[in-house]
């Protein structure tokens, strides 16, 4: 059997991922006796003879794969990986929250001798796919998204009509500016900017979140099992949709009356975190990144 390689990937606007991306695979190499295959983008500043497709960076050829940038880089990665049996990825953010990170510049060091020893555990969620319905029912199938998939007029100026049925049982007709259909990962992502609620990953589950919704549309936020199929018809005439997914991936130029359908994909991404729970794993991250913590004082009382 092969050695099973350590892949790297980073954000390739950025001085500071790339450096520290040279730094990383020298530290594995030199220091720790690894084999790296780096990512074919960034192969060329580092050794351009190892570079390889992340397509072709499997959980049977990989031991996992170092993720440098943000959420965003992650993303991409993640929906530019093998999506039928990916390798866990570690990521290390350079940017601003990075909440589906698990590691930063400062410690990052030290976080990967944890992981090559082996303490560690893996995050496996689930993700959704949306399909393009043609006349004759044929269904397209669009990709897969790890945090959400977006549904909005491609004229930021008007607004769409959409009918929106869960498990072919219509729910609602609204004028709004679109919907975002999102996991329970994505749900701390713009499904939050949006008004929708925070879920647990551990939670198998849709989140169907409208934006800008006209007066008395009555769409609010709804949270429906993952093996659910979420259906959003557009009937506004000459007036056409784009979609979004996990804003990587833009399909332009939906016709009116299509018919878009959301459901579980056969597909998954697996991150490794450091804890000893996943439970207190995402709580930490979601204090630290997400929600924030205010300092008052313990005996703050109000007046009498």
């Amino acid at each position: 059997m092969d050695v099973k390689k350590i892949g790297i990937a980073c954000r390739m606007d950025s001085e500071k991922a790339i450096t520290l991306a040279k730094r990383i695979f020298d530290f594995l190499v030199k220091k720790r006796n690894e084999l790296v295959q780096l990512e074919t983008r960034i192969a060329p500043k580092i050794m351009p003879h190892i570079g390889e497709d992340l397509i072709k960076m499997t959980s049977e050829n990989t031991k996992f794969l170092i993720s440098i940038g943000g959420d965003g880089t992650l993303l991409r990665v993640a929906s530019s990986l093998s999506q039928r049996n990916p390798p866990p990825i570690f990521g290390v953010n350079i940017g601003s929250i990075g909440f589906l990170d698990e590691s930063n510049e400062r410690r990052v060091f030290k976080d990967i001798i944890q992981v090559l020893s082996g303490d560690y555990i893996v995050e496996k969620c689930s993700k959704i796919a949306p399909y393009l319905i043609k006349n004759n029912s044929e269904e397209i199938k669009l990709g897969n998204a790890l945090n959400e998939i977006l549904i909005i007029s491609s004229k930021s100026s008007k607004i769409l009509q959409m009918s929106v049925k869960i498990n072919d049982v219509f729910l609602n007709r609204s004028y709004l500016d679109g919907v975002i259909v999102s996991t329970s990962t994505g749900s701390t992502a713009y499904n939050l900017s949006a008004g929708g609620a925070i879920v647990n990953p551990s939670l198998e589950i849709m989140q169907l979140t409208p934006l800008n919704p006209f007066a008395r549309s009555g769409l609010k936020p709804i949270i429906v099992p993952i093996d659910s199929e979420i259906e959003v018809q557009l009937l506004r005439p000459r007036l056409n949709a784009k979609i979004i997914i996990d804003g990587q991936k833009t399909i332009k130029k939906i016709q009116p009356h299509s018919k878009i359908r959301i459901r579980k994909s056969n597909s998954y991404t697996k991150f490794i975190r450091l804890s000893k729970k996943l439970s207190e794993n995402y709580y930490s991250r979601l204090r630290k990144k997400i929600i924030g913590t205010i300092r008052v004082p313990l005996y703050d009382s109000p007046e009498d």
